[in-house]
């Protein structure tokens, strides 16, 4: 449950988030309320190998990696908490992050229409207290959400909202919170996490290293 307390307990610190996406600062902003941040971007290239691995050890690893990139950014006179995160799509057997082209949007939407009860939003949050420029305290989890994909949606559908150019910036090549909700007869878990950054995930995270 949200408290006053927790953020009356991070306003001791500078809090960093280490995520350029403009949805997880209004989602820490307006549903986490926490208002006083800043925004870090990290320069990990987020080219592990998907081999061998599973989606959520995946994903989980590609949060983590962010941490060190970012920590040399930040004044080792100051102590802080430092918040990132990763989001993928995964789908029989695949992860799927940002398409890198119109093509490549189109055919994870083919994957989708051939799976189209197995398609999972995953997010993994870390969240550490820096001190020093070190970690001192580090906490980390991760959500899923299930999506049911319309597998009714004509091709002709598809190539539209593919042109529409929406989701080439976005994990999976949908914003479910815009037109990419049409493609999709709902889904079952954290809404917020489809979008960047699960709520409550977060919040539980946040407690345990204050």
């Amino acid at each position: 449950m949200w408290s006053q307390d927790l953020v009356d307990k991070l306003a001791k610190y500078e809090f960093i988030l280490g995520s350029s996406s403009p949805r997880r600062s209004e989602i820490l902003n307006t549903n986490i309320g926490i208002s006083n941040f800043t925004v870090l971007t990290s320069t990990f290239e987020e080219n592990l190998s998907k081999d061998g691995i599973e989606d959520v050890d995946y994903v989980t690893r590609t949060a983590q990696h962010k941490i060190p990139s970012i920590i040399p950014q930040l004044d080792s006179n100051k102590d802080y908490i430092l918040l990132v995160a990763d989001t993928i799509v995964s789908c029989g057997g695949k992860v799927f992050e940002k398409p890198t082209s119109p093509d490549n949007q189109w055919a994870m939407f083919s994957h989708y229409k051939n799976h189209p009860a197995d398609i999972k939003v995953i997010t993994a949050v870390h969240v550490c207290r820096v001190s020093d420029g070190k970690v001192v305290i580090h906490e980390y989890g991760h959500e899923t959400t299930d999506l049911h994909f319309d597998a009714s949606i004509s091709d002709q559908q598809l190539q539209y909202y593919v042109g529409t150019g929406e989701g080439l910036n976005v994990a999976g090549g949908f914003k479910y919170q815009e037109k990419g909700s049409m493609l999709f007869k709902g889904i079952t878990g954290d809404f917020f996490n489809v979008v960047g950054l699960p709520v409550k995930r977060t919040y539980s995270l946040l407690a345990k290293i204050l």
